[in-house]
């Protein structure tokens, strides 16, 4: 379950149910975040046999950079008005599936800073096992609402 705190925090992301992969903040430094996701029964990415799609590994990255992308700029005074999209993904490597219950835990790092283009790599574990990792490729607009 979400906890109240998490709540207002993932306020700061534009995506609502079902499109919104994470369910609490774990942590946020300069440039890495860490986020958790909890697969329940009704998960969006949820397939018939009770496994996730591997393209949602993709977008829990994305997620990840965007709610510690918020958090950064609310922490430093910044508007957090604007908003952006997952552009592109390289090197999508899956080493094993997530499973419906599975509470997965998504860290991510900021690779490149320029002009509006962010460059992120992430890694999706279960516990100690790394079930993905990813770059993921952010497009950023500033100061205008989503």
């Amino acid at each position: 379950m979400t906890e109240p705190f998490a709540l207002q925090v993932l306020d700061l992301l534009p995506h609502r149910p079902p499109m919104r992969l994470i369910d609490g903040v774990l942590s946020v430094q300069d440039t890495a975040c860490e986020v958790r996701s909890v697969i329940g029964p009704d998960h969006l990415f949820l397939r018939a046999d009770g496994t996730l799609a591997p393209e949602a590994f993709c977008e829990m990255i994305a997620q990840g950079y965007a709610i510690g992308e918020a958090l950064r700029r609310q922490r430093a005074g910044l508007s957090t008005n604007g908003g952006g999209y997952l552009a592109s993904i390289r090197n999508l490597d899956v080493h094993a599936l997530a499973r419906r219950g599975d509470e997965l835990h998504t860290q991510v790092t900021i690779q490149e800073d320029f002009d509006n283009m962010r460059i992120a790599a992430g890694t999706v574990r279960r516990g100690e096992t790394c079930l993905a990792t990813a770059v993921v490729y952010i497009y950023l607009w500033e100061n205008k609402p989503l």
